[in-house]
């Protein structure tokens, strides 16, 4: 089967279930998974709901891990969930879940039997247990993407988001980035693609242009800035009106700094994006109906399968005796995506699930409204659309 071919059925299964043709069975297997290898962290970032300061721990997030223990996904494992994907189908994976990857001594080999799946592979990581060592393999296997959480455009800011660490561990993540982006080799050897992200809020709001010079300085290719998410420990991280305003200020000299220097950036995006927790409403409604069973599975480093990343209660866990292939056919699994498509009717399915604050909810206005072009949600119409394009971003590294 050519790969035209196996992604037209790809899409055409998601669109057949999201279509409710399957009665909640999913006739392929998702777009875009992903894996986490290791759930423990090593350090402690405000803004974490995983691993946070201790001042900032909350019950909340024992739940973050399924209600299981923090886990270690042996390379075992891995493959076996891997090999189960590609036969479903899927075709990308992003080694990204709960902790840190870099944590688990497999990290090689798993990158190695991923690519040789012939899996477009990004490893989102915040870098501190990169070496040169490591780097010089990442790039010989082909990794498609490293995404690296920075959070910080000097050192002297650093050790106010990731508290744990100091300037000097910071500048040890840009001297091994350097390394990395070195590695890469002469002209037109763009591998591993090396996006660093950043997350603002109150703390580091103020040197956007900064964090454009370091992703210069790193070597890398990109920067990404997301706003904060807010949740109860987290209030004193959300910008005054004064800092977003002091924020919209300093985009316009940011931008130009980047373009002079070759950096990609999402900085126009950005700006016009308005913090959840300073917008007075959300258009249209709060809770629209769900498709992310479809299209996107999340699997912890203990196993656990979770639907989406803002449930907290797994499907069901990947074992000796339990595949995900079995799975991801089971009739759980069916009864979750029948219960988030006929959202914003309440199911005890989606007990542990925060639909009211959905970051996929774009996403899922824009294939419902593609889907069901005569009965659209209303209000949906500033959202991100979900696009031929949007499918093709999920099926590869998207370099845009």
């Amino acid at each position: 089967m050519s790969n035209a071919t196996r992604r037209l059925k790809q899409y055409a299964g998601i669109a057949g279930g999201s279509l409710g043709l399957t009665r909640g069975r999913a006739p392929v297997g998702p777009l875009h998974a992903q894996i986490g290898i290791c759930d423990p962290c090593n350090h402690r970032c405000v803004m974490c709901w995983d691993h946070p300061p201790e001042e900032r721990h909350s019950e909340a997030t024992a739940e973050r891990f399924g209600y299981e223990r923090p886990g270690l996904m042996s390379l075992a494992t891995f493959r076996t969930i891997v090999d189960d994907l590609h036969a479903l189908g899927t075709r990308r994976i992003d080694l990204v879940g709960r902790g840190e990857p870099l944590l688990n001594p497999a990290v090689v080999d798993i990158v190695a039997h991923a690519k040789a799946r012939g899996m477009l592979l990004v490893l989102c990581t915040n870098a501190s247990k990169l070496s040169p060592d490591i780097a010089d393999r990442f790039v010989a296997l082909g990794l498609d993407r490293l995404n690296v959480s920075l959070n910080a455009g000097t050192p002297e800011t650093y050790p106010n988001i990731h508290v744990t660490e100091t300037p000097d561990n910071f500048r040890r993540v840009i001297t091994n980035l350097r390394y990395l982006s070195n590695a890469r080799g002469g002209a037109g050897q763009t591998q591993p693609h090396i996006r660093l992200s950043f997350v603002i809020g109150s703390k580091n709001y103020f040197e956007v242009e900064a964090m454009v010079r370091v992703v210069s300085e790193a070597g890398a290719d990109e920067a990404m800035f997301v706003h904060t998410v807010v949740h109860g420990g987290t209030r004193d991280l959300a910008l005054s009106d004064a800092q977003y305003r002091a924020l919209l200020a300093s985009i316009p000299q940011a931008k130009a700094t980047a373009a002079a220097l070759g950096v990609a950036t999402n900085l126009s995006t950005l700006a016009a994006i308005v913090p959840t927790y300073l917008e007075d409403d959300i258009k249209g409604p709060p809770v629209v109906p769900c498709y992310v069973g479809w299209y996107f599975t999340n699997v912890l480093a203990n196993g656990s399968v979770m639907p989406c990343c803002q449930c907290a209660k797994p499907i069901d866990r990947v074992s000796a005796h339990r595949s995900f292939r079995q799975i991801w056919a089971s009739t759980a699994y069916s009864e979750f995506r029948l219960a988030a498509k006929a959202l914003p009717a309440a199911s005890d399915r989606l007990a542990s699930c925060e639909c009211e604050r959905c970051m996929l909810r774009p996403r899922n206005i824009s294939l419902h409204n593609l889907l069901h072009p005569f009965h659209p949600i209303e209000g949906g119409d500033d959202e991100q659309l979900f696009t031929v394009r949007d499918l093709m971003r999920m099926k590869k590294v998207d370099r845009s």
